[in-house]
């Protein structure tokens, strides 16, 4: 089967600004993969999800830039853009000490930033290779987006990859479906819930000795799904 581009070499940026100018953005660069998070929340966010690209927009300078120093004190490979809510040289300036990459005044357009984040993913740093643990015989290569099983790789497609990247990396975490929705799918999907539960089944086709019976993705009745850290069979 062939791969998709956009999975092998997903373009990555988390950011805080708002649903509607996430919306905007995406239509300027659809190939952008956009994640939104809460101001305070973006270092913690960005440690999870690892994107390429962090744009910061935050009303509160000096919050902002508490936010870079948590990401570069740890080690977190994305480039930073600050987005500053003046013009003014001197918080510029801050912000580049801070060690963002580039700091731009929150009044820049929109048209302008995608070309802006276009620019730092060409030069941003390779991506490190990640493998997550699934079960006892699993592991999830998460830039490739596949799933090595026994030996074999088995293909996923992305939001099947995305899906179990977020279950991998939370085990023992019930995640409802609106989470799942919110985190895989993004904040402004409109989506349906029992997609989440599509997926899933089709997750479990991959992972589970027998689907219909599953030891490590599990439904947690009433609330939503969690991945096993050890198989329900050993407890």
């Amino acid at each position: 089967m062939l791969r998709s581009a956009r999975a092998l070499n997903a373009a990555r940026v988390l950011t805080s600004l708002s649903a509607s100018d996430i919306r905007s953005l995406e239509a300027l660069a659809p190939e952008l993969e956009i994640y939104q998070a809460e101001a305070g929340d973006l270092a913690r966010r960005a440690l999870d999800l690892q994107p390429r690209v962090v744009v910061l927009a935050d009303p509160d300078p000096a919050r902002g830039l508490r936010t870079v120093q948590l990401l570069r004190a740890a080690h977190a490979d994305a480039r930073i853009l600050f987005l500053t809510p003046s013009a003014a040289e001197q918080e510029r300036l801050l912000a580049l000490e801070a060690g963002v990459d580039e700091s731009l005044a929150n009044t820049v357009k929109l048209s302008e930033l995608a070309g802006r984040i276009r620019l730092l993913l060409r030069h941003a740093r390779p991506p490190r290779r990640t493998r997550l643990p699934i079960g006892d015989s699993m592991q999830l290569d998460v830039e490739r987006r596949e799933l090595l099983r026994d030996g074999d790789w088995i293909h996923l497609r992305p939001k099947e990859a995305k899906l179990l990247e977020l279950f991998a990396r939370t085990p023992d975490q019930v995640h409802t479906r609106d989470h799942i929705l919110e985190r895989v799918w993004g904040a402004h999907h409109d989506g349906d819930p029992r997609t989440v539960d599509v997926h899933v089944r089709w997750l479990r086709a991959k992972i589970e000795p027998h689907p219909h019976d599953p030891i490590w993705l599990v439904t947690v009745r009433g609330v939503g799904y969690r991945l096993e850290a050890v198989p329900l069979t050993k407890r």
